[in-house]
């Protein structure tokens, strides 16, 4: 089994490896190096890891050190640890993508941004529905800040960052006005990691920007209705439409 190259270590300044100075970081480094092998393929599902022992040697860390980085690729489901056999690695349907390094990693490797298209449509799924629940839920003073933040938009499209900004506040106050605890964390995980924030087409793209601010104006004028079903369905248009723009650019301009 390769791993990554020990040169990817972070250097002192007199030019030597200077290794991590906290035991737990010590275990990330064999996470981080094992993730890879096994979420590129390299390593193949039910295929047996190395021996403790084995592992310790390659990366030159104690067996202390070794155990509790496989506990914690057990933990993100990558692989399970069973006494007499050894550490397995486990098929991809296993993997908890949600974590920030497995996802991280994963896609890296989403060549045909499946993966993305995924977290897509996840995205939209619960975004159409907490933004249904939240159409009976959002206070004036919610209204009021959708409104103040749509012409907030509708001003910043020589400003991408803050035209970014504006547009994940504008979705973050419709989530949180939805009273889902679970649903909220799941996007943001989806925003941070997933390249998919926010839906728009491209930084200097003026018309795509005034069309997502035209599509807020719609979403929020559904919100003021209380027509929860409307801006369900317009809110979830929105994301699968601003996604079906962004993926056909450069994977470079995603992130």
């Amino acid at each position: 089994m390769n791993t990554r190259s020990p040169a990817s270590a972070p250097t002192s300044r007199s030019g030597g490896t200077r290794r991590p100075a906290r035991p737990a970081r010590f275990a990330a480094v064999v996470v981080e190096e094992l993730a890879h092998e096994i979420i590129s393929g390299g390593v193949a599902g039910n295929e047996i890891l190395p021996t403790e022992p084995v592992l310790c040697e390659q990366f030159g860390f104690s067996r202390t050190v070794v155990r509790e980085a496989l506990k914690m690729l057990e933990e993100r489901g990558l692989v399970v640890i069973e006494q007499g056999r050894g550490t397995t690695v486990l098929p991809r349907d296993s993997w908890n993508l949600l974590d920030p390094v497995v996802l991280r990693i994963a896609l890296e490797y989403d060549s045909d941004m499946s993966l993305l298209d995924d977290l897509i449509d996840v995205r939209g799924v619960l975004e159409r529905e907490m933004t249904r629940v939240a159409a009976a839920r959002l206070s004036d003073d919610d209204l009021a800040a959708l409104a103040a933040n749509v012409e907030q938009m509708a001003a910043a499209y020589a400003d991408y960052d803050r035209v970014r900004a504006f547009d994940l506040e504008f979705h973050a106050i419709i989530l949180k006005a939805s009273g889902n605890q679970v649903g909220p964390t799941i996007v943001r995980a989806i925003h941070r990691h997933g390249g998919a924030t926010p839906p728009l087409a491209a930084a200097a793209d003026t018309v795509a920007l005034e069309r997502t601010t035209a599509q807020h104006r719609k979403i929020l004028a559904a919100l003021t209705r209380r027509d929860g079903e409307r801006a369900g369905q317009l809110i979830a248009e929105h994301i699968e439409t601003g996604w079906a723009e962004r993926k056909h650019l450069p994977r470079s301009t995603l992130s």
